[in-house]
């Protein structure tokens, strides 16, 4: 499931897209771009990519005005309201359009990881980034920021909303959430049955919290531990993801020498990363194919 922007480059949609197919392979999995262009400028993408499919969220610019926070959350829940109801999958990935897929079927150490822990729900950068450092220090000042939303000033406010992420408060809290606990957007893998679990429970219909001002991927979470489920990181010996926030979390070389499968973000503040990196990856996946049709027997 992939976001797409009025700010995303369609040759840059693109080369993500291949990067999915080259290492988990078109007959294993549904592509979902939700085109949030605004302009439907990527409407045609299903009849572009074979495996791909384009949903249209209702236009939430109502709400926060943000392309990254209750808005994009409610155009979330949208979309995995229609896959949970219509596909059948064993694990779904949320991908960031400047996010890459570099190593083949992490698709298949997230689902050993859910079958190993049943009770997580979604799994990514939750206490550890990329690169490894901490993050909970982070998450801390989002939980500022979830009580800045719900105090008495936001409820004068819109009391809708506060009365809302209150409720799903208490109920995550019971199933040991703290507050600003999130996996980075940029890339994580959701257990359907936790994806169930939320819709079941009508977090999918919860079209308020588009006026939030948190992050999409903190009322991601929120909605996941209210659910029943909880967070976690891969452990650090089998953790194929590379997600930062921000900045490339670790050189070309090294992603590939450890073993790492998806990569965010690929950009930078120097707009010549992003082009470098693509381009780089591009190579590899070239070759690699290049390597196995030569390999395989005639």
């Amino acid at each position: 499931m992939i976001p797409a922007g009025p700010a995303t480059i369609r040759e840059y949609l693109d080369d993500t897209i291949d990067s999915i197919n080259h290492h988990v392979g078109m007959s294993n999995c549904v592509i979902a771009v939700i085109d949030d262009s605004r302009q439907n400028r990527f409407a045609n993408l299903g009849d572009a990519v074979l495996n791909a499919t384009v949903v249209t969220p209702a236009d939430y610019r109502e709400g926060t005005g943000s392309t990254t926070r209750g808005s994009l959350f409610c155009k979330l829940i949208n979309a995995l309201k229609l896959l949970v109801r219509h596909y059948r999958f064993d694990v779904l990935l949320r991908m960031d359009t400047d996010a890459l897929m570099i190593g083949d079927a992490p698709h298949e150490d997230a689902i050993r990881f859910f079958e190993s822990r049943p009770d997580v729900g979604m799994v990514g950068a939750f206490q550890r980034r990329g690169d490894g450092s901490d993050k909970t220090h982070a998450m801390a000042v989002k939980g500022r920021e979830l009580a800045r939303e719900m105090s008495l000033r936001r409820g004068f406010k819109n009391p809708a909303l506060v009365t809302t992420l209150r409720r799903m408060v208490r109920r995550a809290e019971g199933h040991g959430y703290t507050w600003g606990d999130m996996c980075t957007g940029g890339a994580c893998f959701m257990l359907p049955n936790a994806i169930k679990a939320m819709d079941d429970r009508g977090y999918f219909d919860l079209q308020v919290l588009k006026r939030s001002k948190l992050m999409d991927d903190a009322l991601m979470a929120l909605a996941c531990y209210a659910a029943g489920y909880k967070l976690a990181d891969l452990p650090e010996e089998d953790n194929v993801l590379a997600i930062n926030w921000r900045r490339l979390p670790m050189p070309l070389k090294e992603l590939i020498s450890r073993r790492k499968k998806i990569v965010h973000p690929i950009k930078d503040e120097d707009v010549s990363i992003e082009p470098t990196v693509r381009a780089y990856f591009q190579k590899r996946r070239t070759e690699s194919h290049r390597f196995s049709t030569v390999a395989s027997p005639r």
